[in-house]
């Protein structure tokens, strides 16, 4: 049995239903009732549970072999993490795959960084046999600005002419997918990223390619940056993170492409293009 935490969210709903469709014995962690009705439709086991109240872990992780670790970005995070790899050891969960960010380390310049490392470190100390995914930047984050594309055509970013090799959160969940069904993946940290890395320029290129209308990229200093984000109703802990997080891809740390993805899938991972022709609509294009 497979227990899948972040079950609702976008990796882990992915990851969920790939699992359903491989007729993969799959158990989804909920932390209300009310939130399992799109997973009992895939017909797929659930369990509430809370990562602050580990005695609902416990209870959840019980009879699985395998464990799929993912927690909301917070302040919160690494100790949340820790309560879920403690209930793990406690009733003998086999596997841990955890889902990391690339760069993670206790020493690492952003928190995000700090965060998963943090996490990894327990990981690895609590002797439980266990595999990293370390993915580079989301493209599905993207969607967060289509509104900003969609009624101005113009992209805002702080990342400038660096590049990062964006990847798209179902190449990850199908990699999750397949180190949880398949042998020989304990002990290895997988580095994902898209096929490519692209500039700001770039991506707005691509937009406009797939919406048919002009989206132009523009770069804005951080405290413009940290304004819009604001104005977005993000909460202030995460409006700083990710600026920290920006500005570190603005210094190329996250330009790195590598082949694990292909390599595991046996096929090549999606590109920003794809992406970008499936979600038209939500930038601006015409619905084809």
């Amino acid at each position: 049995m497979i227990l899948v935490t972040g079950a609702t969210g976008t990796t882990g709903g992915e990851l969920v239903r790939l699992l359903a469709e491989a007729g993969a014995p799959v158990r989804a962690l909920v932390r209300s009732p009310d939130k399992a009705a799109s997973i009992q439709r895939l017909g797929l086991e659930t369990a509430v549970g809370d990562f602050e109240q580990p005695d609902t872990l416990d209870a959840a992780m019980a009879g699985c072999d395998h464990l799929f670790l993912l927690s909301p970005p917070s302040p919160h995070q690494p100790e949340q993490e820790r309560n879920a790899i403690d209930a793990a050891k406690r009733v003998g969960v086999g596997h841990v795959v955890a889902l990391s960010v690339l760069g993670s380390s206790p020493d690492a310049s952003v928190a995000f960084g700090r965060w998963h490392g943090e996490i990894d470190r327990h990981l690895a100390e609590s002797g439980l046999p266990h595999t990293l995914l370390l993915p580079s930047g989301f493209m599905q984050n993207f969607l967060a600005s289509a509104q900003y594309v969609a009624d101005q055509g113009i992209l805002y970013g702080m990342t400038g002419e660096t590049r990062v090799s964006y990847i798209d959160t179902r190449d990850v969940a199908a990699v999750a997918a397949q180190v949880l069904t398949s042998p020989g993946h304990q002990g290895k940290a997988y580095a994902l990223t898209g096929p490519e890395a692209l500039s700001g320029d770039e991506v707005a290129e691509r937009l406009s390619a797939a919406t048919g209308r002009q989206v132009g990229s523009v770069d804005v200093a951080a405290d413009t940056f940290r304004q819009a984000l604001a104005g977005a109703g993000l909460p202030g802990w995460l409006v700083d993170r990710l600026i920290e997080l920006n500005t570190m891809m603005a210094a190329g740390h996250a330009a790195g492409v590598t082949g694990e993805v292909a390599t595991l899938l046996g096929r090549q991972p999606r590109t920003f293009a794809q992406f970008a022709a499936e979600h038209r609509a939500a930038f601006g294009g015409q619905q084809q």
